[in-house]
């Protein structure tokens, strides 16, 4: 029973619905008690009646906190968030869609939370009552039911493969883990634009994690017997342990080799040779993010879809030299 069927059965408005389970001051008790009696005759009263909360609560569902990257968002979020007059719960989702879509569907009619910040696909949540909900995401919108913030990881690969090309780079590797493969499309679609010849012997798709896919990845990549001139690491952490795999084998950065993270982690600067890295205004992420989730929580029936896209830019280091002469 959705709120679309429950006001057509009422003759009333799905706005007016909501608001009679809201607790709403717009509409007249003897409208909210029409309703709720409807309702309980449906067999949903439960599922929609939301008892006054003190302050709002906004849920935050995220694929894992264990990452610098992820647990900077968490953080931003939460502290904007509370700022503003809410508080927050967090779920993790263990980068699972099926995992995804069911702590929604929890969160959003069990708990009855006032709105939902999903960083993930979104590609299997229903939402027919139009929970309010906003998703981060690296990939184009593809949720219909929610307003959209998007990180342009596509300008900002082909900027930094400009670069790179600049730079004098023509053999260029890819090091990532099964977690990255969205990364590694837009690695390939700027290599592609930026007219470089895409070399499947050095592109790495560790099993590993974090640091260690990095060594993992230079590791395989010796095995094979060659490697590029410059290496793209798929975010910061797989880039220092491909530093310092690097360096135990004895190569020098970047006369040797060049290597360019991606998320522009806050330690890059305490190392002897800083990354070169994709920014990510992560910020501006977050303040959007948090600006769309009140306004839809501020009007529920507004039916536009907002997309926001934030780019990315290059903070260009030491670590990224000219290519070597051979």
């Amino acid at each position: 029973m959705t709120l679309m069927k429950l006001a057509e059965l009422t003759g009333l408005s799905v706005a007016t619905v909501s608001k009679a389970f809201s607790g709403s001051r717009e509409i007249s008790e003897g409208t909210r008690e029409k309703v709720f009696e409807a309702a309980r005759e449906l067999g949903c009263f439960e599922k929609y009646y939301k008892a006054p909360r003190e302050r709002p609560v906004i849920a935050l569902i995220f694929p894992e906190s264990e990452s610098e990257y992820y647990g900077r968002e968490i953080g931003l979020l939460e502290r904007e968030i509370y700022k503003r007059g809410a508080d927050t719960v967090i779920a993790l989702t263990r980068f699972n869609s099926e995992r995804e879509a069911r702590i929604f569907s929890e969160l959003a009619y069990r708990m009855k939370v006032d709105g939902v910040i999903l960083s993930g696909s979104a590609r299997l949540i229903k939402n027919p009552d139009e929970i309010p909900l906003v998703v981060m995401t690296k990939k184009d919108a593809s949720a219909s039911n929610a307003d959209v913030v998007i990180q342009d990881y596509a300008s900002g690969m082909t900027e930094l493969i400009s670069l790179i090309k600049g730079y004098g780079h023509r053999d260029v590797g890819f090091l990532g883990e099964r977690l990255t493969t969205s990364k590694l499309d837009h690695f390939k679609g700027a290599m592609r634009r930026g007219g470089l010849p895409i070399y499947d012997k050095f592109i790495v798709t560790s099993k590993e994690r974090f640091a260690n896919a990095g060594e993992d990845g230079v590791l395989k990549l010796l095995e094979r017997g060659e490697l590029p001139s410059v290496l793209v690491a798929a975010y910061d952490q797989i880039a220092f342990g491909a530093i310092k795999r690097l360096k135990a084998e004895g190569y020098r950065i970047p006369e040797d080799i060049s290597v360019v993270g991606m998320d522009d982690l806050s330690v890059n600067s305490f190392f002897d040779v800083p990354l070169t890295s994709l920014h990510i205004h992560i910020e501006d992420v977050c303040r959007s993010v948090v600006d769309l989730i009140f306004k839809r929580m501020d009007n529920r029936y507004y039916r536009e879809r907002t997309q926001i896209t934030i780019p990315i830019s290059v903070n260009l280091q030491k670590s990224l030299g000219e290519a070597p002469k051979h």
